[in-house]
């Protein structure tokens, strides 16, 4: 939450951003300061996009197709600035044949606050994100009623959601809804605020009732919001948070992309027309900035699928079609044998160039292999999962493993390695098909705290393998998700220890899985069935549309109605699909990020946040605490996105339990995001990001 050092009765909150692509997009990762003129009389914050100077009268945004100025209609004329936050660079400006124009040691200001506008109001002035802002500030005593924003020569009118929508002849700037809410005996107490538009033209502000002898402060819930990508068609398909701070995304990039500055990754170029890709972002103040990016790729086309932690290297796996995909260490396999082949890459970003690629190797059969899910351990363990259609892989050898062949279209696979094995007969411990006479596709995978290897998806096979006291030995519908425990210290039929399905009377699919300390796992993803064994007190009771999210948790170690501990139902009357999953240990939540269609989808504790209308399909991030009952058990929930489709593909969290959100878009103009900031054309998609908090 953020706080202004002294106390406070109202702010008021507001973004203009640019509505035009610049092809300068790289510069959009810097973040915005503010200078003084010469005198200190007015201070100036410039992007690559657009500038901002500001003066006691009001502010002047400018870009690159024109100006837009606000004044403070009726202000005090000896409104005074004061520069906040103090940053440790200098500017210099030494232009022209002229010396005494020459301009050194220009300080740097992250805020600068203009004292007294009105009566008791300041207007303080920042970079967030990507974007410029200002706040309100009211004492204690000062009327809302005397603040007015006068916009000369532009038009202004009042969007359905409440943005003010500010044109003229060559540029749109958007300022969002304000919001407000304040804060008893540590509970958030929304304030209702909008904007009014006057018949002079001018702009004001409407509060509902609130309790002076309180400060009222902004929380916009959305703290980060950024495109992932560059000219073409870039998508993210899993996040990662880095234990020394920021978060990783991997997937498929058509861009060339710049490398960001200062870095030596494996891969500056890309090869095919689609290559894998890692990237990294940093928090940088109150913003963000592109840390680390590098492709990994072969001459045709390569995708990144997941992204885990093994000790302080990247574990990644994905699809494949180069023959001449990069390959390093003890690989088992060094030849693509199929038409689309699993990679796995072991990559260790505090190396430089070639060194970063510890190990990489090919895996799969004479078909296709379609990798969705990589875990890792302490004991050095890796382990993938996905389906394939091909008749035999490598390492699923008959006599000593699960499954040998494949009994279906599509069965699911399961391998682990050990890809720090010095010799390539000793990396791959596992390798085994899992399915039964229909198709069978293994979407996620976990590596237990006792070691043993969790798999879920979907299956539509009625003979599907089992073992041990399965909770539900039979298919029920046309697909239902499996639960498999696999040993990977065993031989043939041992390394299967757990197997069961799951599931009502519709089709049910597991996308996401994780596993607790307790060995317990939670699982994600969609259902259309109506009878799925919801908890008592479960946030959401009965499924509301066609397809629902849901959250289930179950404990392999118990029998019957025990195996099942926790179970709700998560969405709205459209279809909502959960991609993502993650638990925070220290308070026993879990987040989960999807999409959906449903307009109205559970929107939860976000009051400084505009929910976006449904046009296509809407990302939706939700954070659930299994320990509390009905209502009060989702902690928050919201939809995020813009006009095309968005799509959240999964969830981190950083060790404060923020959660950062990936995926990828189509949306030009991303609700709090800047439209500039989309760099491939109109229809492309691009990966995307935004960080939620709660604190």
């Amino acid at each position: 939450m953020r706080t202004l050092p002294f106390s406070l009765a109202v702010i008021l909150s507001a973004s203009a951003l640019a509505s035009k692509p610049d092809p300068r997009g790289a510069f959009h990762q810097l973040p915005a300061w503010f200078e003084p003129s010469p005198g200190g009389k007015s201070f100036s914050s410039r992007t690559a996009a657009v500038s901002l100077f500001v003066d006691p009268r009001g502010a002047s945004l400018a870009a690159a197709a024109g100006t837009i100025r606000m004044d403070f209609a009726g202000a005090r004329p000896d409104a005074s600035f004061v520069p906040l936050e103090l940053r440790p660079g200098v500017s210099n400006y030494i232009t022209g044949n002229d010396r005494r124009a020459w301009r050194s040691k220009v300080p740097q200001f992250s805020r600068v606050q203009l004292r007294g506008v009105y009566p008791g109001v300041d207007v303080v002035y920042y970079s967030a994100g990507k974007t410029l802002e200002y706040d309100l500030v009211l004492a204690p005593g000062a009327d809302p009623a005397a603040v007015r924003l006068r916009f000369p020569h532009t038009r202004a009118s009042l969007q359905p959601n409440g943005d003010l929508l500010l044109s003229t002849a060559s540029l749109k700037l958007r300022q969002h809804a304000p919001v407000a809410y304040q804060l008893r005996a540590g509970a958030r107490i929304p304030v209702e605020s909008a904007y009014r538009l006057l018949p002079s033209g001018e702009i004001a502000f409407r509060l509902g009732a609130y309790d002076r002898d309180l400060p009222l402060v902004i929380d916009p819930v959305v703290s980060w919001v950024g495109y992932l990508g560059w000219d073409q068609t870039d998508v993210v398909n899993a996040v990662l948070a880095d234990p020394d701070g920021g978060f990783w995304f991997a997937g498929g990039a058509f861009s060339h992309r710049p490398i960001p500055d200062g870095t030596s990754p494996y891969q500056t170029d890309k090869k095919g027309a689609k290559d894998a890709f890692i990237a990294k972002i940093v928090p940088d103040g109150a913003s963000w900035k592109l840390a680390y990016w590098s492709y990994i790729g072969g001459g045709a086309d390569d995708e990144a699928t997941s992204i885990a932690w093994l000790g302080f290297r990247l574990a990644i796996t994905g699809t494949t079609t180069s023959t001449n995909f990069p390959l390093g260490g003890a690989s088992i396999q060094t030849t693509h044998a199929g038409a689309d082949d699993a990679f796995v890459v072991l990559y260790d970003p505090l190396a430089s160039g070639l060194d970063c690629m510890t190990y990489s190797t090919y895996f799969g059969g004479p078909g296709s292999e379609f990798p969705q899910s990589v875990a890792a351990d302490r004991r050095g363990n890796l382990a993938i999962t996905g389906y394939t259609n091909s008749g035999e892989l490598k390492g699923a050898t008959a006599g000593t493993v699960y499954q040998p062949s494949n009994r279906g279209g599509l069965d699911a696979f399961v391998a682990v390695f050990r890809p720090l094995e010095a010799n390539a007969a000793d990396t791959l411990i596992l390798s085994t098909f899992y399915g039964g006479n229909s198709s069978d596709l293994g979407n996620a995978v976990a590596i237990a705290p006792n070691g043993l290897v969790y798999v879920t998806g979907t299956t539509m096979s009625w003979d599907l393998p089992l073992a041990g006291p399965s909770y539900q030995p039979d298919l029920r519908a046309s697909g239902d998700l499996f639960l498999a425990i696999f040993d990977a210290s065993k031989s043939k039929f041992d390394q299967v220890v757990y197997s069961t399905y799951i599931g009502g009377y519709g089709l049910d699919s597991a996308q996401a899985l994780a596993v607790d300390a307790q060995n317990r796992a939670w699982i994600t993803g969609y259902t259309s069935s109506t009878d799925l064994p919801v908890s008592p007190g479960a946030y959401q009771l009965a499924v509301a549309g066609g397809f629902d999210s849901f959250l289930i948790r179950v404990d392999p170690s118990k029998t019957g109605a025990d195996f099942i501990s926790y179970c709700t139902y998560l969405g709205g009357k459209g279809t909502d699909v959960a991609y993502g999953l993650a638990l925070n240990p220290a308070d026993g939540t879990v987040t989960v990020a999807g999409y959906s269609t449903s307009a109205d989808f559970p929107a939860v504790n976000v009051a400084g946040f505009v929910q976006p209308s449904i046009r296509q399909a809407e990302a939706f991030a939700s954070r659930i605490d299994p320990s509390k009952s009905g209502p009060t058990s989702l902690v928050w929930s919201t939809l995020f996105g813009g006009p095309g489709m968005d799509v959240a593909t999964g969830v981190a969290l950083d060790d404060s339990g923020n959660a950062v959100v990936g995926g990828f878009t189509n949306s030009f103009d991303l609700q709090l995001g800047d439209a500039i900031g989309k760099m491939s054309p109109a229809g492309y998609y691009s990966g995307f990001f935004f960080r939620l908090s709660d604190k």
